[in-house]
């Protein structure tokens, strides 16, 4: 039975990106198009959506979802951190708003790449799946040492250098080529759970992470941002673990020093109690948000 996506913070997301009444707004990670279809709900037609995910399944699901808006909006299946030579193709100086969710969508939990416990399935985890190497053969290349250290810095799995080693040894004897697989090595190591989770969870997320090389991407489009938003442009990022948030927190603030940007809130902010109740999913969730200030402010 496929899942039901439901979007977090979207209340938050259209109070800050949805007050304008014209011009570009782009969705770095549209996935299912829970808030493309919000934003676009909210605001006139003379705001139009430029929508990107790597994730082929989830260009053809928002296509569908957004096909009364379809004169408003171009679909790329590219990552978020293509953005400048993508507006440079499509002949766009600069977009008005910009909306990354960097959390996983229901057409990844649903698909047969890995990405949900639920059901076995190949251990490939790329949301491209012709983007690259997939998880398995990606733990085969790494090395023991940087998949320890990454286990335990990025998402602070104990047992980390035991887990590495476990998963190592499994590969090279080909027994790491399944969710499957993956989870009974997780278990054998770390138990049935770790801090009231699968202890699967969180091996699985840095596996992901290192598999799509998510944050090497996220620093690229941090980068360009002062290349491609106009004077008065805001950007909001969510994210669901502290890399993630820590690097745009970083970011951010930089720009604000730098000069020309502010930050609206000091700390990134939190999913409702409510919203949580209704969706676990978004207990972990932050949002941080900049905004490039008018020309002559």
């Amino acid at each position: 039975m496929k899942g039901i996506h439901v979007s977090v913070m979207t209340d938050e997301v259209l109070e800050v990106l949805a007050d304008i009444r014209e011009g570009w707004v782009v969705d770095g990670t549209v996935g299912q198009a829970g808030h493309a279809l919000e934003i676009l709900r909210a605001t006139p037609p003379e705001v139009r959506l430029l929508a990107f995910d790597r994730d082929p399944q989830a260009i053809e699901e928002s296509e569908r979802k957004l096909a009364p808006f379809a004169k408003r909006v171009r679909f790329f299946q590219r990552g978020y951190e293509d953005l400048p030579e993508v507006l440079e193709q499509a002949e766009i100086k600069a977009v008005d708003r910009i909306l990354l969710d960097l959390g996983l969508s229901t057409t990844q939990l649903d698909s047969d790449r890995g990405f949900a416990f639920d059901h076995d399935a190949p251990l490939d985890m790329q949301f491209d799946p012709d983007g690259g190497l997939p998880a398995a053969r990606m733990i085969r290349r790494i090395s023991e040492k940087t998949l320890a250290r990454d286990l335990k810095e990025l998402g602070q799995v104990p047992a980390s250098r035991r887990l590495a080693r476990v998963l190592k040894e499994r590969s090279r004897r080909g027994a790491m080529e399944t969710v499957a697989d993956f989870v009974d090595a997780c278990r054998e190591v770390l138990g049935p759970r770790v801090r009231k989770m699968d202890s699967a969870t969180l091996p699985a997320m840095v596996v992901r992470i290192l598999t799509n090389r998510e944050l090497e991407r996220l620093d690229r489009f941090l980068a360009c941002l002062p290349d491609i938003l106009s004077p008065g442009g805001k950007v909001a990022v969510l994210s669901y673990h502290s890399g993630e948030d820590g690097r745009v927190k970083r970011a951010f603030r930089s720009l604000a020093v730098e000069g020309g940007w502010s930050l609206p809130y000091k700390k990134g902010l939190k999913p409702s109690m409510e919203e949580v109740s209704r969706n676990r999913r978004a207990r972990s969730a932050r949002m941080r948000v900049a905004v490039r200030e008018e020309v002559g402010s």
